[in-house]
């Protein structure tokens, strides 16, 4: 574990379980607004900044969604996190094992970070001022804005960074800022999905369970 001075984390489909969650209430929400957006079309543009998610959905519809509306985004999905959401499997061992320092960069705003951490307990793993969202940055992901900006405030060079990402988006960025990336398809959204679409983006390693991570920064 020697070539890594700090671990980024993504956060939804990461360290906590949300995605299937998430598009539940963007799905509620447009179907509120007399439009069907389907699972395909959400997972299409998950784990960018949510106003390029937004966007995405519009064109993709082509219809776009009045601003009235925009509220109800969070506050669906924070009922829905708070009554339902968990730890990704196995992340809490690994949390609890690791001695890397470590922090979270996510697409998310962050009250939905701390909310997401909070409700499944794994904030005791991360220090306040070690949570970074897309809103800190003028470009989310798939630019390298947010990591960078987060390996520069924990104080590591970008090639000793590792950054887990569960999004093409996001191991591009990764590899943007010149860091190592590892994809994750141990979130219950990928449970089916062969990997192809993170290996296409540049990850360098791809793993279904945090043994395997564990295993591979151990090699």
């Amino acid at each position: 574990m020697a070539q890594f001075d700090l671990i980024i984390f993504d956060c939804d489909g990461v360290l906590v379980d949300s995605e299937i969650l998430a598009r539940r209430a963007v799905q509620s929400v447009f179907r509120q607004a007399g439009i069907e957006i389907t699972a395909e079309m959400v997972d299409a543009v998950v784990g960018m900044k949510f106003a390029d998610l937004l966007a995405g959905l519009e064109e993709r519809t082509g219809r776009k969604l009045s601003q009235d509306y925009h509220p109800r985004f969070w506050s669906e999905t924070k009922a829905l996190f708070s009554a339902e959401l968990l730890p990704v499997p196995g992340v809490a061992d690994f949390l609890e094992r690791s001695t890397l320092p470590r922090c979270v960069a996510s697409s998310s705003d962050h009250e939905r970070i701390r909310h997401s951490l909070s409700v499944t307990k794994l904030d005791r793993f991360f220090g306040a001022d070690a949570i970074f969202s897309s809103h800190d940055v003028r470009r989310g992901k798939p630019e390298p804005d947010l990591v960078l900006h987060a390996s520069a405030r924990m104080g590591a060079q970008p090639e000793r960074c590792l950054v887990i990402e569960d999004s093409r988006f996001g191991v591009q960025g990764a590899k943007s800022a010149g860091m190592t990336a590892y994809g994750f398809l141990g979130g219950a959204h990928l449970l089916a999905n062969s990997g192809e679409a993170l290996r296409a983006a540049g990850a360098d390693f791809v793993a279904r369970t945090w043994d395997e991570i564990a295993a591979e920064m151990m090699g």
